[in-house]
């Protein structure tokens, strides 16, 4: 069942009073709570996407950094551990893949299952008697898995519910850029840290290996991701194919990376399908931290709002995305130069995973023209690696809405 904004805001209307009185019962059995200035034991819940792990880096960072003698654990999704890497803040990772994200994602989740891996990642966080959790999402049904992991005290964002179960409340505007965001949240737990860039650190392997795979001197490897974690955010393959065929030649000393998982090989072939030059086609092939050290070897990133545009950016690599449903100012590259191609529908940024005209759904990602990307593209590549970012907002055609 899909639901809109407006009808999830009154839900958590109905369901916070209720869940305020029985988290103050309790406290109440539990005796009180207060303040751990110097916690111990911190636990920091990030259970989504890579992208939005990799948006977290830099209050992660701020957190070890305030509290250095504090033992840092974090849950996280297999997927988000391995994006993590070999990072030095944190000091034990606890896997769960919450089956909420999941069945957002659209992904069949056999609930029935969902009990007992629920109750044994609880058991894990209990036991480890967490002083102080840190929850960065702000999401109702993420800290309501915090406040049953135990910790003595939550900090968070109510901005999606969950008010009532956090002990400090961090930011409550949507519109700030997810980094910032993360560092308010952090803030609130005591932290003071500027906005810097979230990075990403491929592993010397990793390096290796695509040196071995980006081996021509004197290329600028371009890479291109096809893919989208929602239908909603992916631009059709042939526009992209259309937007690259003149830029991206042998003869311009130019060639095409594409990175993607398994699950986007039909995307990679009908793209190279369509291409009259040979792209090095690396979907379903490299890792993660692989693809992140293939894009740490490329001039450029292009493709749609996802985990590697974040990817990209982290390893500090200009970036042109196509922005759909969500908003660039909250999810966009961050610390990098980079355009923004999006067009400007009345409804545009929705930020909702399923479009809401069923007869041409999609619109604000299927109709943007290739010229657009085109000159996005140009603009990075004409102006070198340093320059201002900017956004290119197109027109729908006419007869759009």
């Amino acid at each position: 069942m899909r639901f809109s904004h407006r009808t999830k805001r009154s839900l958590l209307k109905l369901v916070e009073p209720e869940l305020a009185l029985l988290w103050s019962l309790y406290r109440l059995v539990t005796g009180r709570r207060s303040w751990p200035f110097d916690p111990a034991r911190i636990l920091i819940v990030r259970l989504d996407s890579i992208g939005d792990v990799l948006l977290s880096e830099p209050a992660i960072a701020a957190l070890r950094t305030r509290y250095p003698h504090a033992q840092l654990d974090m849950v996280t999704s297999k997927a988000g551990r391995e994006i993590m890497g070999d990072s030095p803040y944190v000091d034990r990772y606890i896997l769960y893949e919450g089956p909420w994200h999941a069945a957002w994602r659209g992904n069949r989740v056999q609930w029935r299952h969902e009990g007992p891996r629920l109750w044994r990642a609880l058991k894990t966080l209990r036991a480890g008697h967490y002083d102080m959790a840190v929850e960065l999402r702000g999401d109702i049904r993420d800290i309501v898995f915090t406040a049953l992991a135990g910790p003595r005290f939550i900090v968070g964002s109510p901005i999606r519910g969950g008010r009532a179960l956090l002990d400090r409340v961090g930011p409550t505007d949507e519109s700030e850029h997810r980094v910032e965001f993360n560092l308010a949240i952090a803030a609130a737990a005591g932290t003071q840290a500027p906005p810097t860039r979230p990075r990403l650190i491929p592993p010397a392997g990793a390096r290796e290996l695509a040196r071995e795979w980006l081996t021509e001197d004197g290329v600028d490897y371009i890479a291109v991701h096809l893919g989208a974690g929602f239908v909603s955010k992916q631009v059709p393959v042939g526009t992209y194919a259309e937007a690259l065929r003149p830029l991206a030649s042998p003869e311009q000393g130019r060639r095409l990376v594409l990175i993607g998982g398994p699950d986007e090989r039909p995307l990679a072939d009908e793209f190279v399908s369509l291409m009259p030059y040979a792209c090095l086609d690396l979907v379903g092939r490299a890792s993660l931290m692989e693809t992140a050290a293939v894009l740490e070897r490329c001039r450029l990133f292009v493709g749609n709002d996802s985990g590697p545009m974040h990817m990209a950016a982290s390893v500090g690599t200009p970036v042109v995305a196509a922005f759909g449903p969500s908003p660039a100012g909250s999810y966009g590259p961050y610390g990098v130069p980079h355009r923004i191609v999006s067009l400007n529908f009345p409804c545009s940024p929705c930020d909702q995973v399923h479009c809401i005209f069923r007869d041409d759904p999609y619109r604000c990602v299927t109709t943007i023209p290739p010229r657009a990307i085109a000159e996005a593209i140009e603009s990075l590549l004409d102006e070198g690696m340093w320059y201002e970012t900017s956004a290119v907002a197109v027109a729908p055609s006419s007869g759009d809405a």
